[in-house]
C-alpha cells in the first residue's frame, strides 16, 4: 500500500478520534488532537492515507524543540494493522526529523503493548528507562525509548 502523509485538517479530527478511541484505553480528546494539528511551530499531527482509496489508515502526533522530538502518538486503524504501516509511519517521522535537523526521537509506550515494543526495538529505538505503574486502567509500566539519528 502506498501512503500519502499530510498535516491533519479540522475535518479529519472526528475520524482520527475514532481511531484514537479504538486504539488506546486513555484516548486523547478531539481538542487535544486539534492542539497538535493547529500548531505549526513545535507540534504536528500528520495523517497517513492510502494513496489509492484516500482512506485514513493511521496518524502520528509529534512535538519537537531544537534537535529533539517526542512521538506523542502513533496509531493505525485496526483493519490495517500487521501490514507494516507502523514501520512506514516511523520512516516518515524519521524523514521529517532529518528535515528539521532533529537528532534524537523519544517516545514512551505501555510495556504490555508487545507489538509496539517489538516495532520500536526493531526500528533501532533503545530502551533508556521505565516509569513504574505510569499508566492507569489497566496499570502498566511505561518504557522510555530513544532513537539517535
Amino acid at each position: 500500500m502506498l501512503l500519502t502523509f499530510e498535516r491533519a485538517k479540522k475535518e479529519d479530527l472526528e475520524e482520527i478520534h475514532e481511531i484514537e478511541v479504538a486504539s488506546f484505553p486513555d484516548p486523547w480528546s478531539v481538542d487535544s488532537l486539534w492542539t497538535f494539528a493547529s500548531d505549526e511551530q513545535v507540534r504536528t499531527l500528520i495523517t497517513a492515507r492510502d494513496m489509492e482509496s484516500g482512506e485514513l489508515v493511521g496518524y502520528y502526533a509529534l512535538q519537537y524543540v531544537l534537535d529533539e522530538a517526542e512521538i506523542a502518538i502513533i496509531a493505525v486503524k485496526r483493519k490495517f494493522r500487521r501490514q507494516g504501516l507502523g514501520r512506514r509511519i516511523l520512516e516518515e517521522i524519521k524523514s521529517f526529523a532529518i528535515g528539521q535537523k532533529i537528532h534524537k526521537i523519544h517516545l514512551e509506550v505501555r510495556s504490555e503493548n508487545e507489538a509496539a515494543v517489538h516495532l520500536y526495538r526493531s526500528f533501532g529505538f533503545l530502551e533508556v528507562g521505565r516509569r513504574k505503574n505510569y499508566y492507569e486502567d489497566p496499570k502498566d509500566d511505561a518504557i522510555l525509548f530513544c532513537l539517535s539519528i
